[in-house]
């Protein structure tokens, strides 16, 4: 009966509004990694869709909307390796939804508390994942920073970690956080109670 309910509460989140949102959080993100490539920008910004899909539905449909992200790269790019970056996305989603159910966005002092912790998610998910897939080479500025913590004596591993986790920070833990908090914080009230966790952020 326990794994019914929970099963049943997951169902509960997939509301109609909700299943919109899938697609529209992809298409946030697929033009954030745009304007990255586009402008060869040392961040990624294709998380803000993920983590305004989690200030407004939660961890399941933000989790689903971002991995999807990146089974879309991978088909209209022709980039296989990018579904492995979707378990990235599907930590994000988690995280970030977690923190809605919580209430911890509603308070300004723990918004930048949030942004650090999706920071760390994303440097501890995708390193294994570029050092498997990739060997440690992205072929982006990041490279440059992992190179400065290898000169300064560092084992690969720390960084591999180090760089990314500083990127990670001014992506995730600034730009996605910061973005999509203000556009919910701002959102007009007759849309903002169209989603279930907008009253847990606002």
């Amino acid at each position: 009966m326990a794994k019914q309910d929970w099963i049943t509460r997951i169902k509960a989140e997939f509301t109609t509004i909700a299943i919109v949102m899938i697609p529209i959080a992809i298409g946030i993100n697929q033009a954030g990694r745009l304007i990255h490539e586009a402008l060869g920008l040392p961040v990624w910004l294709d998380t803000i869709g993920t983590i305004f899909t989690a200030m407004l539905c939660g961890p399941w449909v933000a989790g689903v909307g971002g991995f999807f992200t990146n089974v879309v790269t991978a088909i209209a790019y022709g980039r296989a390796t990018s579904v492995f970056f979707g378990l990235v996305q599907l930590g994000i989603g988690f995280l970030a939804g977690f923190f809605a159910w919580k209430g911890w966005w509603k308070k300004w002092w723990k918004v930048p508390l949030c942004g650090i912790a999706l920071a760390a998610t994303a440097a501890l998910i995708s390193a294994p994942i570029v050092v498997t897939v990739r060997g440690g080479v992205s072929g982006q500025g990041i490279d440059l920073v992992f190179a400065f913590f290898l000169a300064t004596g560092q084992n690969f591993w720390t960084a591999i970690f180090a760089s990314r986790f500083l990127i990670e920070i001014l992506d995730k833990g600034i730009i996605s956080t910061y973005i999509p908090w203000a556009a919910v914080k701002r959102l007009p009230e007759k849309y903002a109670r169209m989603f279930k966790y907008t009253k847990k952020v606002r």
